[in-house]
């Protein structure tokens, strides 16, 4: 039975993806938006957490108020959590110059942490400061997970499956998990996994209770990454060609025995790309000693599921513009469990042109 047992779990960790690939991405980062804002210098600025007694650094994350003005305008959008505005210019960008019947074949998987932060901070508010019979029924279908990716798909006209994912930001390989059994399956024609997170002050009590802010590197952000993955037959781009996931930890030593095991399901000739935040930096220093590493220009910024899409799209692009033919990026969930992709070439990926909202 024990046998079996380790078997199973073994099985469960490691997945070869059966030929899907990375055709185009979208995101929002404090550097703006685009693939080119990944590698710009992000800025910071304190902000207090809700108590008030303690400042800490936190990434903001800009975007242009066009972009806001264009989202905003749209009627179910009006109201809606500022995560919903994150996701959909995310995944527009993602999705640029598809044509309707494409969208009718598009599955969305959407991975969050803490998800409508803003909207239920305000709501609970309400109920403390004006009594539960005065809560806002307005506000508290915005508190719900699945809000905001409703939004999104209702708006864009997307027509395929939709799913919300909670978890840390190893549930970032669970959703391109998702993303290969619909493809697979013939759920899908494409799908988008996108990942996103909104800062609230208040959450930095959390962070702070959990001891994450101990460390000089870890800035909490907001923002949203996506990208659009499709059978390997279909399109040129880069190859998503396998995932590890359900290492788990309870401890920084063995966080670091999870961290060596998964990183030696993929081998141990590919280079990493550097990811750690907070005090998972020092534990992947150790895990990736006598490796090949990619640094993060912009190091110490969580934005959980949202950074884990980022480092996603910034390993897919070294690969695109051809520093690196192969890549792992690694994912540590804060809440104890570690996972990682890998990432390589695709079968035609030096022959093909790419549009705007592409890989660049």
């Amino acid at each position: 039975m024990r046998v079996g047992i380790e078997v199973l779990r073994s099985g469960l960790r490691r997945f070869g993806m059966r030929g899907m690939n990375i055709l185009s991405c979208g995101l929002v980062c404090p550097g703006g938006t685009g693939v080119e804002s990944l590698d710009r210098p992000w800025p910071t600025s304190p902000v207090p957490n809700a108590a008030g007694t303690r400042e800490i650094l936190s990434a903001q994350t800009r975007i242009p108020e066009t972009v806001l003005q264009k989202w905003q305008l749209k009627p179910r959008l009006r109201r809606a959590s500022p995560i919903s505005l994150l996701l959909i210019e995310a995944v527009s960008q993602a999705l640029e110059g598809q044509s309707p019947e494409d969208l009718s074949q598009t599955g969305v998987v959407a991975c969050f942490f803490l998800g409508c932060l803003n909207h239920s901070v305000r709501f609970y508010k309400e109920i403390t400061k004006d009594g539960r019979r005065f809560a806002s029924p307005v506000l508290f279908p915005e508190t719900v997970f699945n809000s905001p990716i409703s939004h999104v798909v209702s708006t864009l006209g997307i027509g395929g499956p939709v799913y919300s994912q909670i978890g840390d930001k190893s549930g970032w390989v669970a959703g391109l998990r998702t993303a290969e059994c619909w493809l697979r399956t013939g759920s899908a024609k494409q799908v988008v996994v996108v990942g996103a997170e909104e800062f609230d002050p208040h959450a930095l009590s959390a962070f702070e209770a959990v001891g994450w802010t101990r460390s000089p590197r870890f800035i909490p952000g907001s923002g949203a990454g996506a990208v659009l993955l499709g059978a390997a037959s279909d399109s040129a781009g880069v190859a998503v060609r396998k995932v590890t996931e359900g290492h788990g930890f309870a401890s920084k030593a063995q966080a670091l025995a999870a961290a060596r095991n998964g990183l030696d399901e993929l081998g141990s000739s590919c280079p990493v790309l550097e990811t750690a935040t907070g005090w998972a930096t020092a534990v992947e220093q150790k895990a990736l000693a006598g490796r090949a590493t990619y640094q993060n220009p912009n190091p110490g910024v969580e934005c959980f599921a949202a950074s884990a899409a980022w480092d996603t799209i910034r390993a897919a692009n070294l690969i695109q513009t051809g520093a690196a033919a192969e890549i792992v990026v690694p994912i540590w969930g804060l809440t104890q469990q570690f996972a990682a992709i890998q990432l390589g070439r695709g079968s035609q990926n030096s022959q093909e042109t790419h549009s705007p909202g592409q890989l660049s």
